[in-house]
C-alpha cells in the first residue's frame, strides 16, 4: 500500500552526516556509528498490502526538496535498550537490531538528512499507531514503545522527496526483501496479525 505524504517547503541549511548522527544520538544513549555495507544493486520499489492509518495531510517541518543523502537509525531491543545508531549515506545501508538472536525490537528511532519524513508502527496488543510521526530535514522521530515489553511487528515509512527503502528481519521469516517509496509514497516492512517480532531493520536512501 502506498500513501502520499504532504508537500513541504521550509528550507534548512545542510550539515551532513555528523548532524544527522548527532540528532539521532540525542534519542539514544549510544553515539552514532556508520554502516558501510553496499546498498543492493537494482533494489526495486515494492509494497506490502498492510492496512494502516492514512498519512498525515499536514505537519510542521521542513525540506530542502532534494533527495535525501543520509539515513540514521537506532533500535530499542529487548533486554538491551537503545543500541548504537547506524548511519548510511547514498550507496550504503544502515542496519539496526539483532537478526537471528530471538530478541524483539521494541522501538525505532529514525533521522534523515535531505528530506522531511514520516513513520508509523504496528505494536503487539495495540496494532497501528493512530497517527503517523513526522519530522523535518535533520529531525528525528521515534515509533514503538520502550519499557513496556511490546514487540514491534511492522513499520511504515516514507520521505517527502527522493527515495527510502526498508527491509525487516522477521521472526521465523528472516529478511523480507527491500520495499521502497519515492517522493512521498509510503511503504511497509514487517507483518501484522501474525504475532511475529521484528528483530532487525535496514534502510537506505537514494
Amino acid at each position: 500500500m502506498r500513501i502520499h505524504l504532504p508537500c513541504l517547503g521550509r528550507s534548512l541549511p545542510r550539515a551532513g552526516v555528523a548532524v544527522a548522527a548527532l540528532v539521532l544520538s540525542l534519542l539514544s544513549p549510544a553515539s552514532a556509528g556508520a554502516d558501510t555495507s553496499p546498498a543492493p544493486p537494482g533494489a526495486s520499489a515494492g509494497a506490502h498490502h498492510i492496512s494502516a492509518p492514512p498519512a498525515p495531510t499536514e505537519y510542521l517541518g521542513g525540506s530542502r526538496m532534494v533527495s535525501p543523502s543520509v539515513v540514521c537509525a537506532s533500535a530499542h531491543m529487548q533486554t538491551i535498550g537503545w543500541q548504537q545508531a547506524s548511519c548510511a549515506g547514498v550507496g550504503s545501508v544502515a542496519t539496526v537490531g539483532l537478526p537471528g538472536q530471538g530478541l524483539r525490537m521494541e522501538a525505532l528511532s529514525l533521522s534523515v538528512v535531505g528530506s522531511s519524513f514520516c513513520a508509523t508502527a504496528y505494536l503487539e496488543l495495540r496494532g497501528w499507531d493512530t497517527d503517523w510521526t513526522c519530522a523535518g530535514d535533520y529531525g528525528a522521530l521515534v515509533v514503538g514503545s520502550t519499557g513496556q515489553g511490546l514487540r514491534l511487528e511492522a513499520v511504515g515509512f516514507g520521505v517527502q522527496t527522493g527515495r527510502i527503502c526498508g527491509n525487516a528481519y522477521v521472526q521465523d521469516v528472516g529478511w523480507q526483501g527491500w520495499y521502497c517509496g519515492d517522493n512521498g509514497e509510503t511503504n511497509f516492512a514487517g507483518t501484522t496479525g501474525q504475532g511475529k517480532r521484528i528483530e532487525a531493520l535496514s534502510f537506505f536512501v537514494a
